[in-house]
């Protein structure tokens, strides 16, 4: 899948689950329901930093897209001399390896609300900054992100490779502004093991959209499937479609986009209600 259906399915996911839970009788704290959705959206993009061409690998420009390269010559690395039974594309390198799988979802899971629940809201907020960050990549456009620095900075910028760094400054202020009024809004003593909880699902809800097109993923590495460990599962084959392909703009774009609408609605309608009497 591309990015912003990525970012999508994190965000659509943590609405869908915090209305289940509103719809069962609990409540649900605001700042958790729309910093989480940020939080996993962002996060939905994480796992591709194994691909040189992704999103997330083109956020800081040459500095991200050597990182990406470090992992995912690891990644590449560990799959063989883990697997010799592995069947990698030509050119595949170490995408959709050890990034794309349950037990790396379960440790951000585990990491982030470690980091929760032991530093609070001083950890945790940098948490949302950086997931605001990576979403705001996917989610504007590099003018829509550089008319934030226009704003604050009287009189345009002009000039292809100055709208380029005020691009990436935009999304830095993006992230500032929104960590800060979650700070702001949170209720003292909080706990925040929560975003622990929204930073794994995006990051498995990553590797489940990917599992929906034609290559799959390794899912449940280290687990031996017909004898590879790094054997790719998802659905039937007859049932997945090529990232970026028209089934996925024309069809699970808008399905996940009328799920979250729905989401929202089961949410909001109960606080409408209340202001209404």
């Amino acid at each position: 899948m591309m990015g912003k259906s990525h970012a999508l399915s994190g965000a659509v996911g943590w609405l869908g689950g915090c209305a289940g839970v509103v719809a069962s009788g609990h409540s649900v704290a605001p700042v958790s329901v729309v910093a989480g959705a940020v939080v996993a959206s962002g996060f939905a993009l994480l796992p591709d930093i194994d691909h040189p061409s992704s999103t997330v690998s083109r956020t800081l420009g040459p500095i991200t897209r050597l990182i990406s390269r470090g992992v995912s010559d690891a990644a590449a690395a560990f799959g063989k001399a883990t697997c010799d039974h592995c069947d990698r594309r030509p050119g595949q390198g170490g995408h959709r390896l050890v990034t794309h799988t349950v037990p790396f979802a379960l440790g951000i899971t585990a990491a982030a609300a470690l980091a929760g629940r032991l530093w609070g809201v001083s950890v945790s907020i940098f948490i949302i900054g950086f997931a605001v960050w990576l979403a705001t990549h996917t989610a504007l456009r590099p003018n829509t992100r550089a008319e934030i620095v226009d704003a604050l900075i009287p009189g345009q910028v002009r000039g292809k490779r100055a709208r380029k760094y005020t691009a990436a400054l935009g999304s830095v202020i993006a992230a500032v502004v929104f960590a800060i009024a979650v700070r702001e809004v949170a209720e003292p003593g909080a706990s925040w093991w929560w975003v622990g909880l929204a930073a794994g699902w995006g990051t498995l809800a990553h590797s489940l959209g990917d599992s929906l097109t034609h290559w799959g993923s390794p899912l449940f590495w280290p687990v031996r499937l017909r004898g590879c460990t790094w054997r790719t599962v998802g659905t039937p084959r007859f049932m997945r479609f090529r990232a970026g392909g028209p089934v996925e703009r024309w069809l699970i774009a808008p399905a996940m986009g009328l799920v979250g609408l729905a989401a929202a609605y089961l949410l909001l309608a109960p606080v409408a209600r209340g202001y209404l009497g």
